[in-house]
């Protein structure tokens, strides 16, 4: 009788062959989490891989799987527990023998760690943020238990993040892994832009200071229009500029505030622009105001194309932002603070360049998308080596 292959024999097969990976989100984006989605599915060895990818309808996210040469799967969803998405991922892993699943956000998680089950394949499920845990109890109680029961590994994109799910949820801490989102360092680059500044008619001599991110609560764009509204006192020079989809009674909400605080033509709402680092090449300084963020791309982004960074310790900046050295940390929800920083900077040209730099150094030594490729393909052949 044929000896049972080694672990190490096992691992030599695993190098040598490409295996099928299917990436699942249910959301068409945009956004940070599908950011990642799209630059994993596109970033993997394909001496290696052999990406497969599931989007619910058509959108930004399929847009950008298309443009990078990776046809998107259609699978449709809809309701709070939707059986024929669950079949159909189903189909699709026997379809395309898959060899691994990649989900990212909490309910993909769950039906991608259903479909592991069912199908017999080991799921690795990434959370980008709090807001994957919000809804009824009872109900998010029963996704964790799929979650600890289905999936090999629980991806979370800073450490601050992992804590929050322990301590929210009944996964096993020792399935679960901490591995950072990662920028093209190539795209995002200092490359001054004056587009934005065109468009929006400001001269040279404007200090232009941005936010990007889609309106949602967490992001506390309020306390953003707030600070703004206390540094125009400082200087006539301030111009803002918030970038993101602006759908919902939420923005309308922040427009009237604008208004009311006198900041009509003094902050602008862009909408979702997609050439993100052009943006960032625009702005004098970047501003994030988060009351909770997972990771932050953007406050990444911006660091790489040398704009220095103003942020609140809320979460995934405090992993990324050393305060003073690479970039500023104040406290959450405090108007006063965020103006206080940006004030500072505006003040001190020597060091704006200080953090410019060491921002960029960074964002070069740490968070890459070669980096973040690379740890996932790691975690991938432990997956399938277990």
């Amino acid at each position: 009788m044929r000896p049972a292959p080694s672990r190490q024999s096992k691992h030599r097969c695993l190098l040598a062959e490409v295996n099928n990976i299917l990436h699942v989100i249910d959301t068409p984006g945009p956004g940070g989490a599908e950011t990642i989605f799209v630059e994993l599915a596109k970033g993997l060895d394909p001496h290696r891989w052999r990406s497969f990818t599931t989007v619910p309808r058509g959108g930004w996210v399929r847009d950008a799987l298309v443009e990078g040469g990776v046809e998107p799967i259609m699978i449709p969803t809809q309701g709070s527990f939707d059986l024929r998405y669950l079949v159909a991922l189903c189909k699709a892993v026997k379809r395309h023998h898959i060899d691994l699943i990649q989900t990212h956000l909490f309910t993909a998680g769950v039906y991608g760690s259903l479909a592991g089950l069912l199908c017999g394949v080991p799921v690795v499920s990434t959370f980008h943020g709090r807001p994957d845990v919000a809804g009824n109890r009872w109900y998010r109680a029963a996704k964790f238990r799929v979650l600890r029961r289905a999936a090999k590994r629980v991806v979370f994109v800073s450490e601050s993040l992992r804590r929050f799910f322990l301590s929210v949820g009944i996964l096993a801490a020792s399935r679960t892994t901490v591995i950072a989102d990662g920028i093209d360092v190539s795209t995002f680059a200092p490359r001054r832009d004056r587009s934005l500044r065109q468009e929006l008619g400001l001269g040279d001599d404007a200090v232009l200071v941005g936010a990007v991110g889609n309106v949602r609560p967490m992001k506390s764009y309020d306390v953003f229009l707030k600070a703004a509204a206390l540094l125009q006192r400082q200087s006539p020079l301030y111009r803002f500029v918030i970038v993101g989809e602006t759908h919902g009674p939420l923005f309308e909400e922040l427009r009237a505030l604008r208004d009311r605080l006198g900041l009509g033509n003094t902050v602008a709402f862009t909408g979702f622009r997609d050439a993100v680092h052009r943006v960032m090449n625009n702005l004098d300084l970047y501003a994030s105001t988060s009351s909770s963020e997972g990771f932050s791309l953007s406050v990444v982004q911006a660091m790489a194309c040398g704009v220095p960074v103003v942020a609140t310790k809320s979460g995934g900046p405090e992993e990324i932002i050393r305060d003073d050295i690479n970039g500023l940390l104040v406290d959450t929800d405090s108007p006063e603070r965020i103006a206080q920083a940006i004030e500072r900077l505006r003040r001190a040209p020597d060091v704006c360049e200080r953090l410019a730099r060491a921002g960029r150094k960074t964002v070069e030594e740490r968070f890459t998308v070669k980096q973040m490729v690379t740890q996932y393909e790691n975690l991938y052949d432990q997956c399938l080596i277990a």
